[in-house]
């Protein structure tokens, strides 16, 4: 009895082993459906949430001074325009897809098939942010409250919730 388990044991290293040496976490299994995702789309997913984290960092940044003046116009202006520089990353990050299941195997994801199914779409709507970005950037300098209030809710409205509203799940 103790041999076997000993020898299950050995098979069980032997199979991990190989699967770490193979790239992949875990591969299609046709016994057990199971979908995880392989090294290069684990580093893509992480890669999109991490540009996302920082579009919420900066983004953070900008509506922290037009509603509650904390900072600096240059802070915020520098902010927009760096969520700008990151928009322009959107087609090189989001060009590896990988299925539901397997980025949830990377940590908390919220995108959805229509980023792949909808890719031109997908693609213009990250061009909408970049500029409403440059926008925002530009109108911060001014000084301007009345424009600076009025271009942070169509940056709000159409740079981000443009793309969150169609490509974003909900939060869980």
């Amino acid at each position: 009895m103790l041999r076997k388990s000993i020898l299950a044991a050995g098979v069980c290293a032997v199979a991990a082993g190989a699967l770490l040496m193979s790239n992949s976490v875990v591969q299609t299994s046709h016994a057990s459906d199971l979908l995880v995702a392989d090294a290069h789309e684990m580093a893509a997913v992480k890669q999109r949430q991490q540009t996302m984290k920082d579009v919420g960092g900066n983004m953070k940044i900008i509506a922290e001074f037009v509603k509650a003046s904390k900072g600096t116009a240059a802070e915020a202006s520098a902010a927009a325009a760096k969520i700008g520089e990151l928009a322009t990353s959107i087609p090189e990050i989001f060009e590896v897809k990988a299925t539901l299941e397997e980025m949830d195997t990377v940590g908390k994801n919220r995108s959805k098939p229509e980023i792949w199914s909808d890719w031109d779409g997908f693609l213009e709507r990250g061009k909408v942010l970049e500029d409403e970005a440059a926008k925002m950037a530009a109108v911060l300098n001014s000084g301007d409250a009345g424009t600076i209030q009025a271009q942070f809710a169509t940056f709000g409205k159409e740079g981000c919730g443009g793309c969150h509203t169609t490509y974003r799940g909900p939060e869980t």
